[in-house]
């Protein structure tokens, strides 16, 4: 046992104290008076050897109240099992993702708890000591080295942050710095198993690790999952509705109320009840007139997780399609299935007079029985795949073979007329198409005429096996049917199978089509357009707010690097100039709504090529610190002393009162 002030022991003479009155006091003849002879039987007796005994404990008790009360002002210790927290350079992450928020058993946020332990941690290291503070906005500054007094200032300023940071990532700046510097590396976190994800074995035999979980006993949280329209195209007087998925990871939730928000003003709700993990989805219908771009929201109140109770997405009016036919056939069924919906534009051409700047700007071309490919034509065709467009192939009977964009297509007059099999409607091309199609539903007789060997993904086919309509992907897409449209070939044309069909690769040829929401979180977003006029950039507006994040242009598409640590979840204009291009919506990451978390063991595991490597999960942050002071530096003993002192002074009163 060692002692922070042993000048103190000097006052252990004072035990001389209780022993000097002990002899002067105990020993002291007492003198009794009364007033006759027959009142000496009252008297009690008390042999010598019981006074002794009850002196001696007096004595006892005095003598070791003093002794551990001198004890007391020495501060005595015992030094630490271990060495440990010597080094003068630290690295501390703290993870402030919004997951924190959810609550430890002490009945504070996670991430205030991991405040006050990253608070601890500082105060064990002297004055001199060194430290580099990371939280998952990896900040430029981060990586220059601060003093205590520093680190404990920006401790105090950290807030929650929108960005979430994997594993791997955040060994990856750790390990950034010096690799041959030794170093006390801590990482506190709540290490959720979506965000922390896997990654590749850590080996580190210089580096002294720390690694401290914050223990949340409650994982429950409702989240918005997905946001989708029914008709994936907002079409003016056409009637759409809003699907929101909400997921429950938690007990039953009864009488969640659930609203839903048209530009700031409140459209509809609902009252859901929500299964223990499980999910529920609600619809919302799209009823009134809409503006071209429609800032929504879904709300609603879930506590004690509130960062994700509310969920933007944009609804676009969609811009038209461009669709592009090329037949010699008038009034085709072709032309006539995309006339009839407003989502569409069609210009069709007779191929004697094509307009190729018609064939620049179409979103879908469609090649309609053309006995004969001309060379002009046929280079389009591969400049519209080459570009990422969409292109349908229809043959026509007369013709014996065709060739263009790398693609071979033959006629086989082996093949006979044959019914189409039912379509497999889990092929993603089918989504939302079809809920189910009976065995028993009377399909289209078809004439696969033609074969091709190119790989291909067959969507519709004969009961015989022979494709009909495949899609081929050649950098675009290519539709190749297999036989021509026309009466003595095929009746598909005719057939209900058909409008839908030829609507779904038209609406998958849609080049202005956004997303109703992105994450904070995403690395770049990708937009529709033509060009970037010079000397103008694209701005992200947002209550005053302006970013400018890095741009280009490729393949008519607009790539915004986004500046993500700057992004919050709401609404950004994006602008050019002064004129609106259009508006997005940001959101928290839905990894961040899951709060399951990896348990210490596995932890453990995936860290077992780290040398030297502790694992805590700590009561609060004044036990964490009570524990490193004990294992590294030394374990206290002065409130242990106090408390003896108080024991023997409380057993002498017992003494003089009782006995």
């Amino acid at each position: 046992m060692n002692f922070t002030y042993p000048i103190f022991l000097w006052g252990l003479s004072a035990l001389a104290i209780p022993i000097i009155v002990h002899l002067f006091n105990f020993r002291k003849a007492k003198k009794v008076s009364f007033s006759n002879v027959r009142f000496l039987e009252s008297i009690k007796k008390q042999s010598s050897s019981n006074l002794r005994l009850r002196h001696l404990l007096i004595l006892f008790c005095r003598l070791l109240f003093v002794f551990f009360l001198v004890l007391t002002f020495t501060q005595p210790f015992i030094h630490g099992s271990e060495n440990g927290l010597q080094n003068r350079s630290v690295q501390l992450y703290l993870d402030n993702s919004n997951s924190l928020s959810n609550l430890t058993k002490n009945d504070i946020s996670g991430f205030n708890e991991l405040i006050g332990v990253a608070q601890e941690v500082v105060n064990l290291y002297p004055q001199e000591t060194q430290f580099n503070l990371f939280t998952n906005d990896f900040l430029p500054g981060s990586s220059i080295s601060q003093s205590k007094t520093k680190t404990l200032e920006r401790l105090t300023e950290v807030e929650y942050s929108n960005l979430t940071r994997s594993g791997k990532e955040i060994f990856t700046k750790l390990q950034s710095s010096d690799p041959n510097e030794s170093k006390d590396v801590f990482i506190l976190s709540d290490f959720q198993q979506p965000t922390t994800g896997t990654f590749d074995a850590i080996v580190d035999s210089i580096n002294q690790y720390h690694i401290v979980a914050v223990a949340t006993p409650e994982q429950r949280n409702i989240s918005v999952d997905t946001v989708f329209l029914t008709n994936p195209f907002l079409v003016p007087n056409q009637k759409n509705s809003v699907q929101v998925r909400l997921k429950n990871q938690g007990p039953l939730v009864n009488d969640l109320q659930v609203k839903f928000f048209i530009n700031d003003q409140q459209s509809a709700t609902t009252s859901i009840d929500i299964e223990a993990n499980s999910s529920h989805t609600v619809i919302f219908e799209l009823s009134g007139q809409l503006n071209k771009t429609n800032r929504c929201r879904i709300s609603f109140e879930d506590f004690p997780i509130t960062f994700d109770n509310d969920y933007y997405f944009s609804l676009n009016q969609a811009a038209q399609i461009n669709i592009v036919e090329v037949s010699n056939q008038a009034d085709s069924p072709v032309s006539k299935v995309y006339k009839n919906n407003d989502l569409f534009s069609v210009e069709s051409y007779q191929s004697e007079s094509i307009s190729y700047p018609a064939l620049e700007r179409a979103d879908l071309i469609v090649i309609n029985g053309l006995s004969k490919l001309e060379n002009g034509l046929k280079a389009q065709i591969e400049k519209h795949l080459t570009k990422g467009s969409t292109v349908i192939f229809i043959p026509n009977e007369n013709a014996a073979s065709y060739q263009f964009a790398s693609f071979a297509l033959e006629r086989d007059s082996s093949v006979s007329k044959s019914p189409l099999s039912i379509p497999d409607i889990k092929n993603p091309f089918f989504e939302n198409i079809f809920e189910s199609i009976s065995n028993d539903t009377q399909m289209p007789n078809v004439s696969a005429s033609f074969k091709w060997s190119a790989n291909n993904v067959q969507l519709l086919k004969t009961k015989t096996g022979q494709p009909f309509l495949s899609h081929l992907f050649q950098k675009g897409n290519l539709y190749v049917f297999a036989g021509p449209l026309a009466a003595p070939y095929t009746n598909f044309h005719q057939h209900a199978l058909f409008v839908p069909v030829m609507h779904r690769i038209a609406e998958q040829s849609s080049t202005n089509h956004q997303a109703l929401a992105f994450n904070v979180d995403r690395i770049n977003l990708t937009l529709p357009v033509d060009s970037i006029p010079n000397g103008q950039l694209y701005k992200l507006q947002k209550e005053g707010a302006e970013l400018i994040p890095s741009q280009r242009v490729s393949a008519n598409e607009l790539v915004l690097d986004m500046p993500k640590y700057l992004l919050t979840p709401g609404f950004y204009d994006l602008t050019l100039g002064d004129q609106l291009f259009t508006t997005i919506a940001f959101n928290h990451s839905k990894k961040e709504s899951n709060l399951s978390t990896l348990p210490i063991e596995e932890i453990e595991a995936r860290l077992s090529g780290i040398k030297h490597l502790n694992l805590y999960q700590p009561q609060d942050a004044a036990s964490f610190s009570k524990i490193l002071k004990e294992k590294y530096h030394q374990r206290e003993l002065w409130k242990y002393t106090l408390i003896l002192s108080l024991i023997f002074l409380f057993a002498e009163s017992v003494l003089l009162r009782f006995l």
